[in-house]
């Protein structure tokens, strides 16, 4: 795969117009990406395939059908399953990692292609000795706004050993926060709607959502440390993360899960390429994506080239919460999502267009101070629905 980016030098005329600048990209050829880590955690392990995408484009293709399998050097293996497309995954009760092992992966694409990783083995991850929080402020994007306020979360780990030194981190945040409106009524159109089979409903006790919302998402970031040039193999308080007051992260209680790895010094210095190529992207003159060749290579003859790495580490992981108790009283203040409200009137019709193509929620009747109903009131789906939020109301096991 390569890319060809001619530049031409613009000449001002007398009147010293500037003319737009177009770059010329020559053709593109997609190739096969591979991003995964393979652990000895409980939970599966995963292996994303994916075809590289060239720079008019910004959304990379899923492949599925292949056929993916971790090998063990000393003869064990297991065929990972297709979750969703593009994503396959291990199964932790029949096949994990083992400390002290090496392990490779295979891939055969649906083309006919085959590829592998070369052999890892998977080191021990310390246990991480302490996440902290520290109440701070960051400074915003926009130089005239005020310092924004929230929780700066550290981590601290030290292998005794000596014998980790690379570390990568991942983690999923998990918070609870309030709907601004959890819907009292709802809408039952008929067959045409507007046209007199129309009922609005009271929700049931039993059948009410609540006005609670858990969300999970999941970290993007890259981060690692080293610990190489140390006498030491301590770690100590990396920044994970800054959950910003200006979120409803800490609204009402915030949890961080933690995934530390130990990975290997060429598995180290390829995150590390990644990372500084992620932060000095973006302008035309910035330095142009390498083709970032990782451990992978094809095996049937074919010189095809393949981006991204297939890692081996051991790995850790703790879970840590924030209650809105215990911030400072300055931080306690719930935030909410801005909410759009409308109140419109009882009309089916006009309900049915504003809910159906104007993406607008039904949550509650406008009454007159007798307690009869005037109006419908409206707001933002994701004001009045925790999965409009892809958020969910169903309280996590380990909440």
């Amino acid at each position: 795969m390569r890319r060809y980016i001619y530049l031409a030098f613009l000449a001002l005329s007398i009147w010293t117009c500037v003319e737009p600048f177009e770059p010329e990209v020559g053709s593109y050829d997609s190739t096969l990406v591979v991003d995964g880590i393979f652990s000895d955690g409980e939970e599966p392990s995963l292996v994303f395939l994916s075809s590289s995408f060239p720079y008019s484009e910004n959304e990379n293709i899923p492949i599925q059908g292949a056929q993916v399998v971790i090998e063990e050097q000393q003869g064990g293996r297991t065929t990972l399953v297709e979750s969703t497309p593009g994503v396959y995954q291990t199964d932790p009760s029949t096949f994990k990692g083992e400390i002290g092992k090496s392990y490779r992966l295979l891939v055969n694409t649906p083309d006919g292609n085959a590829f592998e990783s070369s052999w890892e083995q998977m080191k021990a991850s310390p246990p991480i000795e302490d996440i902290r929080y520290a109440i701070e402020e960051r400074a915003p994007d926009d130089p005239n706004l005020q310092p924004v306020p929230g929780a700066q979360i550290y981590l601290s780990t030290k292998d005794t050993e000596n014998n980790t030194r690379y570390y990568r981190w991942e983690f999923e945040e998990t918070y609870q926060y309030s709907l601004p409106h959890p819907p009292a009524i709802r809408a039952i159109f008929g067959d045409p709607p507007g046209r007199g089979n129309d009922e609005i409903q009271y929700i049931p006790l039993s059948e009410w959502e609540g006005a609670v919302c858990w969300k999970t998402e999941y970290a993007q970031q890259i981060l690692i440390a080293t610990t190489e040039n140390l006498s030491q193999d301590f770690v100590k308080d990396f920044p994970i993360y800054f959950v910003s007051n200006k979120t409803t992260r800490l609204s009402k209680r915030y949890s961080m899960l933690i995934k530390q790895y130990a990975i290997s010094q060429s598995y180290y210095k390829y995150l590390e390429k990644v990372e500084a190529i992620n932060e000095t992207t973006g302008s035309l003159f910035d330095p142009i994506p390498n083709e970032l060749f990782g451990n992978i290579k094809s095996v049937n003859g074919k010189e095809i080239p393949v981006l991204g790495y297939f890692g081996v580490a051991g790995k850790t992981a703790t879970r840590i919460f924030i209650n809105r108790e215990e911030l400072p009283t300055d931080l306690r203040m719930p935030f909410r999502p801005i909410c759009i409200n409308d109140t419109i009137p009882l009309s089916f019709s006009r309900l049915y267009s504003e809910t159906k193509f104007r993406y607008r929620a039904l949550y509650d009747y406008n009454y007159n101070l007798i307690g009869t109903p005037i109006a419908y009131l409206l707001t933002d789906p994701i004001c009045a629905s925790c999965a409009a939020n892809n958020a969910t109301n169903v309280k996590p096991d380990f909440w």
